[in-house]
């Protein structure tokens, strides 16, 4: 099994925002590699600034593409970043979804797949606590807080 490459987080949060426009792959891919502004502007949000997305693409081609068709990690990911996520990849809303605490996320409910492709993309240093399983609708009921220092010495990834 290879590493996932790594994204930062402005750059996957906006491949995120393109791909929940049902686009696949391959298209994805291409319109990165047109690099058009104005075309991202009028197919997927005219109030998200792209250039800075289509600098980072074509600075770092490889990377992009292959976040694109195989997934990704993210280096470093805030709690806004991890709750924007949950928004635009997975149709999570705070309040609705789950409880936001402040420096936690809480009583998240996630199928088994979404739970580990989330916790796929996440850094080691945010911790996830398991709640209760459903086991007859395949739920996972978790929350997320970042892993105290002492901890986070001891974690090999």
């Amino acid at each position: 099994m290879s590493r996932k490459v790594t994204v930062p987080q402005l750059y996957a949060l906006q491949l995120e925002r393109i791909a929940a426009n049902g686009l696949a792959a391959d298209d994805i891919v291409a319109m990165l590699r047109r690099g058009s502004e104005a075309e991202l502007a009028e197919k997927i949000d005219p109030e998200v600034k792209w250039d800075r997305l289509l600098g980072f693409a074509k600075d770092n081609w490889q990377a992009v593409e292959t976040a694109v068709r195989e997934g990704y990690r993210f280096p470093f990911i805030t709690i806004g970043g991890i709750k924007n996520l949950l928004a635009i990849k997975f149709g999570k809303r705070e309040g609705t979804d789950y409880r936001f605490q402040g420096d936690r996320i809480e009583e998240l409910s996630l199928s088994s797949a979404e739970y580990n492709l989330l916790r796929s993309m996440i850094p080691l240093y945010w911790r996830f606590f398991s709640g209760d399983v459903v086991e007859q609708a395949e739920r996972i009921r978790i929350s997320i807080a970042l892993q105290p220092q002492e901890e986070l010495a001891v974690i090999v990834e």
